[in-house]
């Protein structure tokens, strides 16, 4: 049997907006789900599971009144078999006449399990019973869907002869009410491989659908079908609350961003030269840059690479308002005969009004090192000055990795720690102006989906990488604007903040309060999830404290 190349697509949903997008999306049919009308409703699916309303007349009501005779494509009505109330046949007569094409046995006892299911069974108001209505089904004219877990359940539905079957793996994981999935992607894909070749073994003309679990996105269901030769696919929470989330949590933050991007008067840090921001951490910088080019104390300016070590080292030598040259030395080459010319002015050290930053001071030989500390504590060519006269020497500036502490000890020289963009994530909308104006782009403007999707990114360039980017994308927008489809040309799509990687939800969490320095709220709003969600997480993560 050759791979099919078309995929059939099921939309489970419970909302009249929800099931023409679908149908307009290329849907092969859609189910009208208890489930899907929940969650428009601010609940998660397993609600339909719960005693709250009469299941058969919540889902009709939504459904004649939004989705049927609106969509072109069959509509299957999802059919709560276990009101003792309503003999089979009256319930499948109704949804004849109300207008379905078939019928879908949701809610369903296959998400119970233990004491409870083996006592509906018992009662006859279990799977049973369902199975008994899909059986009956084509009496009356409807096309069946029949949901299963286990082999025993499909076995029970292929008795029944319908005409298309899903696999089922559980509540999706994805999103803010999703529940974690105990089956990971490649067993969910190898164990409907199983199912699949059983059923077609006994039932070759049977459609064979998959839905649920760690099935999420488009590529995950790829995999699962592959592996699994299934014909087709069901989803709801992936069709419509996760696209919901996403969109209205996406836009809503635009909205929010944009009050980032309006202009704003200079900083307090921002007028320093190559400063630019309102965070703590690059004020307490500035403070202390202030303070230290009032001196002539050698200084250790130290960050990741991209932070800006080379700039905040002009910006010292601006704010000193030093008369003399800034010269940039490499650590990595032969710098000792520029900087110990010994009796001669043309010494770079021996430069008065000037300053000499070393650059990749990790790289110092320690020979090197060693004269340079003799230097600073003794001040060699002071006797160039005339009697009781005190000259400026050349300052010294050092540009190190992080972990620059020994030498800055060797050296008496004062560090200036650089803190990484992830750390500064409320500058970003004060730098993305600056660096457009340094490049001449002064017309370019930031579009507020455009800033958020850089401010949930985590810049292992730091200042660098994020410059790149904006200059790039200053090219392809508008007028040089900076658009959403531009910035995602480079970076990839958008992805849901409020949407943990799989398996990597405690990192996620963490890096969220990290950005906004452990304020609960904030990183809430940041990810896109109510305060409470993000409590409970924590404590469940063991988090809280």
């Amino acid at each position: 049997m050759s791979k099919r190349v078309e995929i059939l697509v099921g939309a489970a949903i419970g909302l009249g907006m929800t099931a023409r997008a679908a149908a307009d999306g290329g849907a092969d049919f859609l189910l009208a789900l208890s489930a899907g009308r929940l969650r428009v409703m601010g609940a998660p699916s397993l609600a339909a599971m719960l005693p709250i309303r009469d299941s058969n007349a919540f889902t009709d009501e939504f459904a004649r009144g939004e989705i049927l005779e609106r969509v072109a494509i069959p509509v299957f009505f999802g059919a709560a078999a276990c009101d003792p109330r309503l003999p089979v046949t009256a319930l499948l007569g109704r949804i004849r006449d109300a207008g379905y094409q078939g019928v879908a046995n949701f809610p369903t006892a296959i998400h119970y399990d233990g004491a409870f299911r083996a006592a509906l069974e018992q009662s006859g108001l279990g799977f049973t019973r369902e199975v008994e209505m899909l059986r009956a089904a084509p009496r009356f004219g409807l096309a069946t869907l029949g949901y299963a877990k286990t082999r025993a359940e499909v076995d029970a539905l292929i008795g029944a002869g319908v005409e298309r079957l899903c696999l089922n793996f559980g509540w999706n994981s994805g999103g803010n009410q999703g529940v974690p999935s105990g089956v990971p992607l490649d067993q969910a894909a190898e164990r409907a491989r199983r199912v699949f070749a059983h059923v077609r073994r006994r039932a070759p003309g049977t459609l064979c659908l998959v839905e649920g679990g760690p099935i999420i996105d488009p590529g995950h269901l790829l995999q699962v079908c592959d592996t699994s030769r299934a014909d087709g696919y069901v989803g709801g929470s992936t069709l419509d609350r996760l696209p919901l989330e996403m969109s209205v949590m996406q836009t809503t933050s635009a909205f929010k961003t944009a009050a980032l991007l309006r202009a704003e008067p200079a900083e307090a840090a921002g007028r320093l030269p190559g400063l630019a921001g309102r965070s703590q951490a690059i004020r307490q910088l500035a403070a202390r840059v202030v303070r230290l080019v009032a001196t002539d104390l050698p200084i250790l300016v130290e960050g990741e690479p991209g932070t800006g070590r080379t700039t905040i080292a002009r910006a010292i030598h601006q704010a000193s308002g030093r008369a003399g040259s800034i010269t940039f030395l490499d650590a990595r080459e032969d710098i000792a005969t520029r900087l110990f010319r010994e009796g001669e002015p043309a010494a770079l050290l021996a430069l008065r009004q000037s300053t000499v930053v070393i650059e990749n001071a990790d790289a110092l030989p320690p020979t090197l090192r060693a004269r340079l500390a003799d230097w600073t504590e003794r001040g060699s060519f002071e006797r160039f000055a005339k009697a009781g006269e005190r000259v400026p020497r050349a300052r010294l500036v050092f540009t190190h990795p992080p972990g620059g502490e020994a030498l800055a000890r060797s050296l008496s020289a004062q560090r200036l720690v650089l803190p990484p963009l992830r750390d500064r994530m409320e500058d970003l909308p004060l730098l993305a102006r600056a660096m457009l104006r340094g490049a001449q782009r002064g017309s370019a403007e930031l579009e507020p989906a455009a800033l958020r999707l850089l401010m949930a990114r985590s810049w292992p360039g730091n200042l660098r990488e994020l410059a790149e980017v904006l200059a790039r994308a200053a090219t392809e927008g508008p007028g040089g604007r900076i658009t959403l489809a531009a910035l995602e040309a480079q970076l990839g799509p958008a992805g849901v903040i409020g949407l943990a990687p799989q398996g990597d939800e405690r990192a996620w969490i963490l890096d969220a309060l990290r950005r906004n320095r452990f304020r609960r709220g904030e990183a809430a709003a940041f990810l896109g999830i109510s305060r409470k969600t993000l409590y409970n997480r924590m404590r469940r993560l063991g988090l809280e404290t």
